[in-house]
């Protein structure tokens, strides 16, 4: 792309116009212009604190590609009939970062709910809603719609249909046909227009659908059925813009570990560290700190798996897909296992100080019996001499 923009202009400043990371966005500012990259993060994150208190709990860190894909999703909800193909394994933040732009936005988001006796007609049932909201109610809708939701081929073949024309043939028939096109006749005239004929009425409610409408179709490319539907839904690919979630770099990998032991007292004053330590992180402090010592040992021992799983592929073993979800779980199952023994070693101390008050407790208590012992042999003394001097007074 460099060689490209510098064959075309080759009188810019390289450095200045090619400078990376290139993110657009006007959420700074009311135009759509270069953004500074950590001036985005920081507002980012003030979103974020409202989101998490109004949608979803779900701790999400800024590393820089999480920005980057913020951005693209931002991108294709401001377009009409802006759909999105996010491709990434599981715990990339697909479904997360798509609530989370959509609710930036103002967009509704609509999840189908699966269960074991879902067909057909309850997949119809969902978009005859989303539908009806989003062309008679003008309300704008994120339909996000995992691969696992793909019950039977005729869902997809509604989804190509749906994202080719902004419509499914044969959805509304009878009385839905004729309740749609009262909700249409309503909603057009809120907007100041009179529609009478269906055909018209028809027109505005697909025109309607095609601007708040906005599905969002998530894959794991690790499955086997990818290059299927490729084949078989050549609207899935042609209307949607594809956004590729790679594999979690280093970097993303230790700033998702920093912030998620952030919480965990894992500072250590004299701290040394040892004379073997591999450092897969390039920009690891030297000599790292204890805590920053743990996360670059966290992400070694994750990409290690890689490295197993390519031997047994050579050996024509049984691999499986390393995803950032295994990485999240086991900085979970650390923490949850650094506070447990953490627990346990706070109640052994507790019932170690808990003896050792009690002991301390008996000495004092043992020290003022003696104390109160020697003053009641004093006063036992005193009263035996005047006893035996009134003794003697007695015989004479």
């Amino acid at each position: 792309i460099d060689m490209v923009a510098l064959k075309h202009f080759p009188n810019i400043d390289k450095e200045k116009a090619m400078c990376r990371p290139i993110l657009y966005s006007n959420w700074l500012s009311k135009d759509y212009i270069p953004v500074d990259q950590e001036e985005l993060r920081d507002y980012v994150k003030a979103r974020l604190k409202v989101f998490y208190e109004e949608e979803l709990d779900v701790p999400l860190v800024l590393f820089n590609e999480v920005l980057d894909h913020v951005l693209r999703i931002d991108r294709i909800f401001r377009q009409p009939q802006g759909h999105l193909l996010l491709i990434g394994v599981s715990g990339a933040g697909k479904t997360t970062l798509s609530r989370f732009v959509a609710w930036m936005n103002g967009l509704s988001v609509y999840q189908i709910k699966v269960h074991r006796k879902y067909t057909g007609e309850d997949f119809d049932e969902d978009l005859r809603t989303v539908l009806r909201r989003s062309g008679c109610k003008n309300e704008k809708i994120a339909f996000i719609m995992d691969e696992s939701n793909v019950l039977d081929s005729g869902f997809l073949e509604r989804m190509n249909t749906l994202l080719a024309n902004g419509e499914v043939p044969g959805l509304f028939e009878g009385d839905e046909y004729a309740t749609l096109m009262t909700q249409c006749k309503e909603g057009a005239q809120k907007e100041g227009l009179m529609l009478d004929s269906h055909e018209e009425l028809y027109k505005w409610f697909t025109s309607q659908v095609i601007r708040n409408l906005h599905v969002v179709f998530t894959m794991n490319p690790s499955s086997e059925g990818l290059k299927d539907r490729a084949a078989t839904s050549p609207a899935l690919f042609n209307r949607c813009v594809l956004n590729w979630f790679g594999d979690w770099s280093t970097e993303a990998l230790y700033q998702v570990g920093k912030e998620f032991t952030s919480k965990m007292d894992l500072e250590k004053p004299n701290y040394i560290v040892p004379d073997y330590m591999p450092v897969v992180y390039d920009k690891l402090p030297q000599p790292p700190s204890h805590r920053e010592a743990i996360v670059n040992s966290c992400v070694f021992v994750h990409q290690t798996l890689h490295q197993a799983n390519a031997r047994l592929a050579k050996r024509g073993g049984r691999t499986m897909a390393i995803t950032p979800r295994h990485y999240l779980d086991f900085i979970n199952h650390y923490a949850n296992l650094f506070n447990e023994k953490r627990s346990e070693l706070e109640e052994q101390q507790m019932h170690l100080n808990v003896g050792l008050r009690k002991i301390k407790e008996t000495v004092d208590q043992v020290e003022e019996l003696r104390r109160d012992l020697r003053i009641k042999s004093q006063e036992l003394e005193v009263k035996n001499a005047a006893a035996n001097d009134k003794l003697k007074k007695m015989v004479k």
